[in-house]
């Protein structure tokens, strides 16, 4: 029978055995996941193949009027890999639902002009499309898409330019915070627009139009854009760069009807859980394309026919028009304010 100086003893032993298993466990696994890593980072799990699940996409709907061959320029690359950046092989496309037919849409429309401040009485313009005058100041009115719940509201300043000469403009903090308070109050702030992008610039009256200036105390008015977040981590653009898809417009006046020269509002949903994989264009492809002409030009150069390029990125275009699908494009940006477009599916899967 053991005495109390051996039990102690075996007791001691097993104590250290049970540490050194322990430590021994955790130097594996500390180890192993060591060699995973290193693995994974040196033999990266190939992605599961493209899906093509939405079948042929449409094609993207870049505006016409804008539109103009990116042939008519002449290119140069110079990034800092002295080449065009590899991309990866396949991206997400994410489908649009679009809002179908409310018996009651044209009601509501009536309703939203009124209040603000506009006649109930719709003018129809096409099936969809409906004009809503003020009768206290004939250059304001809204078009109302009473399908898609897309409108303009405007003030023809061009027909009451001393409504520019009023001088109680917002700050950039300010016109952010009054056109938030704009979109809360008549509820059309969006929740996949809430987090995104806000972007103040300056405008200035020359000939007829508001252009860009550089600051507020060179500006008549000032305009907020809102632009939506990044979708899966790729950022989104529009078909102008400068240009969110709601915008609003500030004179410095201080009548409302006076103070907001220009109320845009486009907004297509997304539909982030219903998506496919499709396979990309490489990035020499896109380049090529752009050189050929085949280019979107969304910005032209400030100077001259001569773009030097140097950055090529991913992003998916939201346009203006109504799609069916977010689609990536690429998109090439270079000196004097360049930014060019190019449709980044891979053949046969677009039209």
């Amino acid at each position: 029978m053991a005495n109390l100086t051996e039990t102690a003893y075996y007791t001691r032993r097993t104590i250290n055995w049970i540490i050194l298993v322990f430590i021994g466990y955790f130097i594996l696994r500390l180890f192993w996941g060591l060699i995973a890593t290193t693995w994974t980072a040196l033999f990266p799990p190939k992605p599961p193949p493209p899906n093509h699940a939405f079948g042929k996409l449409p094609a993207l709907k870049f505006p016409t009027s804008a539109a103009s061959p990116s042939g008519q320029l002449t290119f140069r690359l110079e990034t800092i890999e002295g080449s065009v950046p590899r991309a990866s092989a396949s991206a997400t496309v994410y489908f649009m639902p679009k809002t179908p037919a409310n018996l009651l849409a044209l009601t509501k429309t009536q309703d939203f002009a009124n209040r603000l401040g506009l006649s109930p009485t719709p003018i129809e313009e096409t099936k969809n499309i409906y004009r809503f005058e003020d009768p206290d100041v004939p250059i304001r009115r809204l078009r109302y898409d009473i399908v898609s719940n897309n409108f303009i509201l405007r003030y023809g300043f061009e027909q009451d330019t001393g409504v520019l000469a009023e001088r109680n403009l917002p700050t950039a903090t300010g016109a952010i915070a009054e056109a938030n308070t704009l979109l809360q109050t008549y509820d059309l702030l969006p929740t996949d627009l809430a987090s995104g992008r806000r972007a103040v610039s300056f405008l200035r009256l020359t000939g007829n139009r508001l252009a860009r200036t550089s600051s507020l105390s060179q500006a008549d008015a000032v305009q907020v854009d809102f632009f939506r977040p990044p979708v899966g981590g790729i950022p989104v653009v529009t078909p102008y760069p400068d240009e969110g898809p709601i915008s609003v417009i500030f004179s410095g006046a201080t009548n409302i009807k006076r103070r907001i020269l220009q109320f845009a509002y486009t907004h297509w949903p997304v539909d982030t859980q219903t998506s496919a994989s499709y396979a990309l264009k490489t990035t020499t492809q896109a380049w090529q394309e752009l050189q050929s002409g085949m280019g979107f030009i969304a910005r032209y150069p400030a100077t001259g026919a001569s773009v030097t390029v140097r950055n090529v990125t991913l992003a998916y275009y939201d346009s203006f028009e109504p799609q069916m699908y977010l689609q990536p494009v690429f998109v090439f940006e270079g000196d004097d304010g360049f930014v060019s477009y190019v449709p980044a599916v891979a053949p046969p899967w677009t039209e």
